[in-house]
């Protein structure tokens, strides 16, 4: 990896954020969170990640309401996005077909989830 990719990783249970992020920087990668939607976006603008990780139910925007706003702001709107559920394949579905790249089911899988994530960077 000639530079470190930049990962954002958007979930209100800090449990859930800080797992993936350790998980994340532990194979090199930049990582920067938040705890809702809402400051996910502002995040997403201002730092321009390589990847947007996002939980798909959260307070106040959820990642659906997340999704739709990175996919309408041209600065961003190509950055792919992977949504986390742990509601099953159906909320899955839902947001891969409003533009999300791909999804992990939850409780995360360390091994999946990084497997998903180098496929989604490369």
């Amino acid at each position: 990896m000639s530079s470190k990719k930049n990962i954002l990783v958007v979930e209100d249970d800090d449990v859930a954020r800080e797992l993936m992020a350790m998980t994340l920087k532990r194979q090199g990668y930049t990582v920067k969170s938040a705890e809702d939607g809402i400051k996910g976006y502002d995040l997403a603008v201002s730092l321009r990640p390589d990847l947007i990780i996002t939980d798909i139910s959260m307070p106040f925007a959820d990642g659906v309401h997340l999704l739709r706003r990175v996919r309408d702001t041209p600065e961003i709107a190509a950055t792919p996005v992977l949504v986390t559920t742990g509601f099953g394949s159906g909320n899955a579905t839902y947001t891969l077909g409003h533009g999300a790249n791909a999804y992990e089911p939850k409780p995360i899988d360390p091994a999946s989830l990084l497997e998903t994530v180098r496929r989604l960077l490369s």
